[in-house]
């Protein structure tokens, strides 16, 4: 289990001071959560989960804005704040900071413009004549891994079995019958609805398209 410092004086400074309570949790969230890059993939559903209070993306955009680099279409946050706590100066020479600073340069997240919170769906923007309006952006699909889809699994406490549900996916080139998959997790949950228990009281999965497989 990886370890990381905290700093003993984030209730001193005034963003966090200014968080509502579930929003002080949420950030200690992601910085537990995040890779040792200080790079959150964003999950609000399961942020929600862990934390016990509901997380929207739009909300937390707007309350986190000014601490995040928002790139990847909004799959992932950079946390700068992170990287100047943990290693103050990252020094190329050391083992423990080469592979923070491979992922930096991975991601260039330094020099990347990032996505304005402005362009995450429902969050207000004011046009030029002061009229509210909302910018949504189009957020591509990502392929799923065993791990993530066990770790979801796990926190909702459903019987679909990872590699199956994947396996059967990639066999459809991740189609939903004509379409193309946009969210693997709303997969999950219609497959979780879709089981029922067979004679020897174990669940299997009736969901059509499988039993078609």
């Amino acid at each position: 289990m990886a370890k990381r410092m905290t700093d003993s004086d984030k209730w001193k400074k005034g963003f966090i001071r200014g968080l509502a309570p579930k929003y002080k949790l949420f950030w200690l969230y992601i910085l537990d959560d995040c890779t040792h890059a200080g790079i959150w993939e964003t999950d609000f559903e399961v942020a929600s989960i862990r934390i016990g209070s509901k997380i929207t993306e739009a909300e937390a955009v707007t309350v986190m804005s000014s601490q995040i680099v928002i790139f990847d279409e909004g799959n992932k946050w950079f946390i700068p704040s992170f990287i100047d706590f943990q290693y103050v100066n990252l020094n190329e020479n050391s083992r423990v900071h080469q592979s923070v600073i491979k992922a930096l340069e991975k991601y260039d997240v330094y020099n990347i413009k990032g996505i304005s919170p402005n362009d995450i769906e429902g969050v207000s923007l004011l046009d030029k004549d002061g009229i509210v309006v909302k910018k949504p952006i189009i957020k591509r699909f990502k392929q799923p891994t065993a791990d993530e889809v066990y770790e979801y699994c796990t926190d909702r406490n459903n019987k679909v079995c990872p590699d199956t549900f994947i396996d059967f996916y990639e066999s459809k080139g991740w189609m939903v019958g004509k379409v193309k998959m946009k969210d693997w997790r709303a997969c999950v949950r219609t497959w979780e609805k879709n089981t029922v228990k067979d004679n020897t009281g174990r669940k299997q999965l009736a969901n059509k398209d499988y039993n078609k497989f």
